[in-house]
C-alpha cells in the first residue's frame, strides 16, 4: 500500500507540473515574462523563452519579400521584465501577427533599385547604370576631347557576386596592324599601354628610322579602383550627374609621404608639390622653414588631388637641339668634382617621338620612341676623376650654435662656434692626418688635421688633447673634449675649414 501511494503521488506532481508548464506559456503564475512594446505602445507580454527581436527580423523579412522595392520603415520595438500574475501571455504566432501590422503602419517610404559608385573614401548613388555611365563619361571629358574612349561597366573575374568595375576603353578602330609588320609578337613592352599599341610602340623602339610615329591619346585609364553595386535608396538620396562630376574631379587636399632626394629643399618641394612652405612645416611638427632635411627622409606633405584621377598616355612628336652623350675618360688618381674638357664636341638637330605619361594632367615619365637626326652630334671628350672627394660632418653631437663665419667685433671670425660643457667629445669632421696638437695661443689646445683634398680643419678651445702630431683619424673619431683654454669667452667648440691656405664658412661644407 505504501508503494501505491508514492506512485500515486509521484503521478499527480507529475501532472500538476505539466499542467503548470502548459498554463505559464499562456498565462502568468508568478514567473518572469517579457512586456513588448512599438513605438512606445504596449502590444502584449510574451514568455522568457520567446526572442522578440528574431520575430522583428523574420517578420521585416517576410514584409520585404512581398515587396519588389526595399522597404523603409521608421519605429522602435522594446522589450522589458515582468512578473505580475495571471497576465494573459502570447504565443510566438500571436506576436508576428501583430508586429506584421504594426510594421505595415510604420512604412514611411519604399527605397528604388540604384547603383552606388565607390573609388576610396568617395560615394555617390546613381538611378541607374545609364547615369553611371555618364558620371564616367563626364569625368573624362576633358582629357579625352576627341571622345576615343568610352566608360564600359563589367564584372572583373574575382569579384564579389554582385560588385561591378568600370574601365575605359577604345573606341577607335585598329591602325597599327598596317604599321606592324607580320613577325611583330603580341607581347606588351610599354607599360600601361596593351594590346596592338603596345606592339606599335615597341617595334619604333626596335627600329628608329622606320616611319612609325606615335601622336596622340594612346591609352586612357582610371588610377583608382572602382567598385559599382547595386543598392536602394530614396528619391532624395539620388545623386546628381553633373554635382558629382564636379565634386570627384575637384581637386582636394591628401596627405601624403614624400621621400627627400639629393639636392631637395623645402622651397623646391612645395613647388614640385604644389603646396605650400608653410603646410610641410605645419604637417612635420617643425620649428621654423630653416629645419635642415636630409636624402631619405620621409615627410608629410598635402598634396591636391581629386577623387578620381585619369592616367593618360600620349605620343608628342618635336625637333630639338641635342648633344650627344660625351665620351668619359677616367682619371683614377683625380676626385670626381674634377674634370677637363678635351674636346667640347657639336651641338645637333632632330626631330623625335616622345611617349608622355600622366597622371591627373601632371608628366610622370617621358621616353624617347623615334628619333630623325637632322644635324648629327659630335660627342664632347671629357676627362673625369673617379676618386670619390671626403665629405665634413659636425665635430661634436648637439651644442648651440652661437656664433658664424664673418665679421665680429671688427675682425673675421674665421669658423663657427658651439656652446656645449667642457668635457664635450669632439669628433674628425673628415679623416686625415693631424698636423698639430698643442697649445696654439687664442685658440687654446688646438687639433690642425690635414685632408686628403687638400683642406684642413681646426678644433679650439679643448679642454683635453687625445691625438697627436702625425697621428692619422677616421670621419667621428674622437680626437679631444671640448673646454673653455685660450682667447674665450665660455666653454665652447670653434671649428675652421681651411681652404688653400684660407678660412672659409665652414656650414657650407658640412654634410
Amino acid at each position: 500500500m505504501g508503494k501505491i501511494k508514492v506512485q500515486i503521488i509521484s503521478v499527480g506532481i507529475l501532472l500538476l507540473g505539466m499542467i503548470y508548464i502548459a498554463l505559464s506559456q499562456h498565462i502568468s503564475l508568478g514567473q518572469r515574462y517579457q512586456r513588448v512594446f512599438f513605438n512606445g505602445d504596449f502590444v502584449c507580454n510574451i514568455s522568457q523563452n520567446i526572442d522578440a527581436k528574431l520575430v522583428e527580423k523574420e517578420v521585416r523579412r517576410s514584409l520585404a519579400a512581398e515587396s519588389t522595392d526595399k522597404l523603409a520603415m521608421d519605429y522602435e520595438m522594446k522589450t522589458e521584465e515582468a512578473r505580475e500574475p495571471f497576465e494573459i501571455l502570447s504565443s510566438q504566432d500571436e506576436l508576428q501577427e501583430l508586429f506584421a501590422e504594426q510594421m505595415k503602419n510604420a512604412v514611411v517610404q519604399i527605397g528604388q533599385r540604384a547603383y552606388t559608385v565607390g573609388i576610396e573614401g568617395y560615394r555617390a548613388t546613381f538611378a541607374s547604370l545609364d547615369e553611371v555611365l555618364d558620371f564616367f563619361t563626364g569625368v573624362k571629358a576633358e582629357v579625352d576631347t576627341d571622345l576615343q574612349y568610352e566608360p564600359v561597366i563589367q564584372k572583373r573575374e574575382g569579384h564579389i557576386q554582385g560588385i561591378l568595375t568600370a574601365e575605359l576603353q577604345s573606341v577607335v578602330p585598329n591602325v597599327w596592324e598596317e604599321v606592324l609588320p607580320e613577325e611583330t609578337s603580341g607581347d606588351g613592352l610599354v607599360a600601361g599601354v596593351s594590346g596592338s599599341i603596345s606592339d606599335a610602340l615597341a617595334y619604333a623602339v626596335a627600329n628608329p628610322y622606320k616611319n612609325v610615329y606615335q601622336t596622340g591619346l594612346l591609352n586612357l585609364e582610371f588610377i583608382e579602383q572602382i567598385a559599382i553595386y547595386e543598392d536602394y535608396a530614396l528619391p532624395e538620396e539620388m545623386a546628381d550627374v553633373a554635382a558629382e562630376i564636379s565634386e570627384v574631379t575637384k581637386e582636394k587636399e591628401t596627405n601624403k609621404i614624400y621621400v627627400v632626394k639629393s639636392g631637395d629643399c623645402l622651397s623646391l618641394i612645395a613647388y614640385e608639390l604644389d603646396t605650400t612652405v608653410a603646410s610641410i612645416v605645419a604637417l612635420n611638427g617643425f620649428k621654423d622653414a630653416n629645419v635642415i632635411i636630409d636624402v631619405d627622409d620621409e615627410l608629410i606633405v598635402a598634396v591636391p588631388e581629386p577623387d578620381l584621377m585619369l592616367r593618360a598616355t600620349r605620343g608628342e612628336v618635336y625637333e630639338e637641339d641635342y648633344n650627344a652623350e660625351p665620351i668619359i675618360i677616367p682619371n683614377d688618381s683625380w676626385y670626381t668634382t674634377k674634370e677637363v674638357v678635351h674636346d667640347p664636341g657639336t651641338t645637333g638637330h632632330r626631330e623625335r617621338n616622345d611617349i608622355v605619361v600622366l597622371e591627373n594632367g601632371i608628366e610622370v615619365s617621358r621616353e624617347m620612341i623615334h628619333e630623325n637626326i637632322m644635324v648629327e652630334s659630335q660627342p664632347a671628350v671629357i676627362e673625369r676623376g673617379t676618386i670619390i672627394p671626403p665629405t665634413y660632418i659636425k665635430p661634436i653631437n648637439g651644442g648651440r650654435f652661437t656664433s658664424g663665419y664673418g665679421k665680429r667685433w671688427g675682425r673675421l671670425h674665421k669658423g663657427v662656434d658651439w656652446a656645449v660643457p667642457v668635457g664635450t667629445k669632439v669628433f674628425a669632421s673628415s679623416a686625415g692626418t693631424v698636423v698639430r696638437a698643442d697649445y696654439n695661443g687664442g685658440y687654446g689646445l688646438c687639433v690642425l688635421i690635414q685632408h686628403p683634398d687638400g683642406k684642413m680643419t681646426r678644433y679650439g678651445h679643448n679642454s683635453k688633447l687625445l691625438v697627436s702630431k702625425g697621428q692619422y683619424v677616421e670621419q667621428g673619431e674622437t680626437i679631444a673634449l671640448s673646454g673653455n683654454t685660450g682667447r674665450s669667452t665660455g666653454p665652447h667648440v670653434h671649428f675652421e675649414i681651411i681652404v688653400n691656405g684660407s678660412a672659409v664658412n665652414p656650414l657650407k661644407y658640412l654634410n
